[in-house]
């Protein structure tokens, strides 16, 4: 892991958009994991539609609501992406389950990741960096819970990790 911030740590999450820069390519595309069927797992389409809506120059998002990227078709999508942006970082972005003092973290890391290796999937591993929102205990007992007060934290933690990459737009434009 590179890094972590708190979403309610601004100076973490400024930093944390440094980091990712320095990580990235001119052409970064951006692989978004999860379903809106189950709250928790969410943030990734829910990331994917705030990037696809509000990014400033033109990327390619994959995985936003209503064209979500699930374990069913991870491998596909992720075969299919390399395919047409093999010199391109992909960044995955994904929701993760944590220690109690890690739920509202978002980690920053240099690698792939395999996701569903929380709920015990077997799949493959998937990208060049990612950032995961800790949006349950690892104990899952909440993952699959609804709540007002998990959606919330979803939706917030969605929110900071678009306004994270989209933080990276505005330092590639300064640094031109």
């Amino acid at each position: 892991m590179v890094s972590q911030a708190n979403i309610n740590d601004g100076k973490q999450l400024e930093e944390m958009s440094r980091q990712l820069y320095k990580l990235l390519d001119k052409k970064p595309v951006f692989m978004c994991i999860g379903t809106e069927k189950v709250c928790s797992d969410s943030l990734g389409p829910l990331v994917g539609q705030l990037l696809n809506d509000n990014m400033r120059q033109p990327a390619f998002v994959y995985g936003i609501q209503g064209y979500n990227i699930t374990a069913e078709n991870v491998e596909r999508c992720h075969k299919f992406i390399k395919q047409l942006h093999p010199d391109s970082t992909l960044v995955v972005v994904d929701a993760g389950v944590g220690d109690s003092s890690q739920v509202g973290c978002i980690q920053l890391t240099d690698g792939n990741i395999i996701p569903g290796a929380a709920t015990e999937k077997k799949l493959v591993a998937v990208g060049d960096v990612s950032l995961i929102g800790i949006v349950s205990e690892r104990n899952m007992a909440d993952f699959y819970c609804e709540s007002a007060d998990k959606n919330r934290l979803v939706f917030k933690t969605a929110q900071k990790i678009a306004e994270i990459i989209l933080a990276t737009q505005q330092i590639g434009n300064k640094a031109v």
